[in-house]
């Protein structure tokens, strides 16, 4: 069996996910609950906070107190669960890194103009996953990245696709190691549909 990490169960996304390793035969660990020892296979970071009070437009300027409240949690508190676990990880067979992202914090498919707060911070952990991949990706690793399609879908079927995306190989194209599509970072919403940065 492999090991897995949910970053939270705290959300209804995270609580399904982690139902769905469970009902699979997956050994799950959350942070503050059961900590894992020894080795990791496969982590999965839910961060995905999201705030009310996130509906200004830059003609209403920008609300420093909610962006920062945003960034800590989608951000620094990401990156901080990483570094914590990424040795436990590389101990581990598996080597795969799981994130939430959102269509909303991509430059070339968004067409809000509020909710600045959660964009800004996911385009920060956008080039945070690029730096993290061109660390990691010689080593072994590989990557998900995944859209809930929050409000859109229900969290439960979400979760499920979710499930199928993070624990599948991506094709090597005609069997050339050279055109393996785990090398292309990208992301993909809970209908399968794969989105640019």
């Amino acid at each position: 069996m492999k090991n897995v990490l949910v970053t939270s169960q705290e959300n209804t996304f995270g609580k399904n996910l982690a139902a769905i390793f469970v009902r699979e035969g997956y050994n799950v660990f959350t942070p503050g609950d059961n900590e894992p020892e020894g080795s990791l296979d496969l982590y999965i970071d839910v961060s995905d906070e999201r705030n009310a009070a996130d509906t200004f437009t830059i003609r209403d300027g920008l609300d420093e107190e909610v962006i920062r409240a945003v960034y800590e949690k989608n951000v620094l508190g990401s990156m901080a669960l990483l570094e914590k676990y990424l040795p436990l990880l590389d101990k581990g067979t598996g080597k795969r890194l799981c994130f939430l992202t959102s269509a909303e914090a991509s430059i070339n498919m968004t067409r809000d103009t509020d909710g600045y707060a959660y964009k800004l911070s996911k385009a920060a952990m956008h080039n945070f996953y690029q730096m993290t991949a061109n660390k990691l990706v010689p080593d072994g690793y590989t990557f998900r990245f995944f859209d809930t399609m929050c409000g859109e879908i229900d969290a439960k079927t979400a979760a499920e696709s979710a499930f199928h995306y993070f624990t599948r190989k991506r094709g090597t194209e005609h069997n050339d190691p050279l055109r393996n599509d785990e090398n292309r970072l990208v992301f993909r919403d809970a209908l399968g549909r794969e989105h640019t940065w």
